[in-house]
Formats: C-alpha cells, structure tokens, sequence
C-alpha cells in the first residue's frame, strides 16, 4: 500500500503489503460498498445522476463486480490522505475546498501518470464508511490525517478503454446566475 499526502511529511504506510493486510484492506472496502449501497427499487433518491436502469450502470456495476472479486489480489493499493492538525479543519467549506483542493487534482494526475504507463487505477471512496477501521489497520493516525480515496493499481486486462459515461453539462452548469 502508498499514500499521496497533501504536505510533504511521510505518510508511514506498507509499500509491500502481505496477503493477509491486502486481504483485509479489501474486507473492510467491501463492507463500505454494502453499507448503504442504494436499492435500484428503493423509492429514495438516488446518488448520481444516472439512472440505474441505464445501460452506462450497468457496465459500471460490472467493473464494481469485477473489483469486489478481485480487490485483495491487486498489487497496489493507494489510500492518499490529508495530513491536518486536526480532524475539525474539515467541519468548514473553506477546510474542505483547502484540503480536497490539492490532494484530489494530486491523485489524479497520479492516476493519469500510471494509465500512461500501462497501468489501470480506480478511484473508489466505498471505504471511507470504516474509515477508522482502515487506520487501524494500516496503523494511520485517525486523528490528524484523513483519508481520501482507495486506489488500486494494476496492469490491465485488454486495452479495450472507453470514455465514462458523463451526464450532458449543460443539464448542471450555469452562467452568470444560478
């Protein structure tokens, strides 16, 4: 496992995981996925702006199939994190934006980096439900560093990549006014 850290201290965390602390990283992630995953029944609203019945889920819910299967047998999982003084700098929006500011465009361009060098990464946050759990594992300290995502990477199976699916801009975006 590795870290991408919003400062430049280290984040102490096993770049050479064992079976058994993968295997157990990817426990605690697929309880986070099932811990109110939504009902494509439920009468609730639903947490993204595509339809569950639409054929761009249902090739996503085969790739969340594929990594529910295979999660613990990936080589790398990568948990960035922000390292605060304290956990309470995220109860503002101005904590959020100047935390989630630097560390996601981070991970990204991570992501971008390994997909350039032939290998696939997730961004995945199912985890983050165990938060806590998923520190002491991992021995980060909950009370000063937040984690962020889980990331595996991996060679890919095939190069068969399309675009994700995106919801047409202008159904959200605005100018000017609301």
């Amino acid at each position: 496992m590795t870290s991408i850290t919003q400062s430049t201290a280290p984040c102490h965390i096993p770049a050479d995981a064992e079976d058994v602390l993968l295997a157990k990283a990817a426990d605690i992630w697929r309880a986070g996925l099932m811990t109110g995953a939504p009902d494509e029944h439920s009468s609730a609203p639903m947490p993204t702006r595509m339809s569950f019945a639409s054929s761009e889920w249902a090739r996503i819910r085969g790739s969340l199939g594929h990594l529910v299967q295979h999660l613990h047998e990936v080589p790398v999982l990568m948990i960035p994190v922000v390292r605060v003084a304290r956990r309470a700098e995220f109860n503002s929006t101005r904590g959020q934006a100047h935390n989630w500011g630097s560390v996601i465009p981070a991970t990204w361009s991570f992501m971008l980096a390994a997909r350039e060098r032939g290998l696939g990464t997730a961004w995945t946050v199912a985890h983050l439900t165990y938060e806590r759990e998923m520190a002491d594992l991992l021995g980060i300290p909950f009370n000063n560093t937040v984690q962020v995502a889980l990331t595996p990477m991996a060679y890919t199976i095939g190069t068969d990549f399309k675009p994700a699916p995106r919801a047409d801009g202008g159904s959200f975006s605005h100018w000017n006014h609301w």
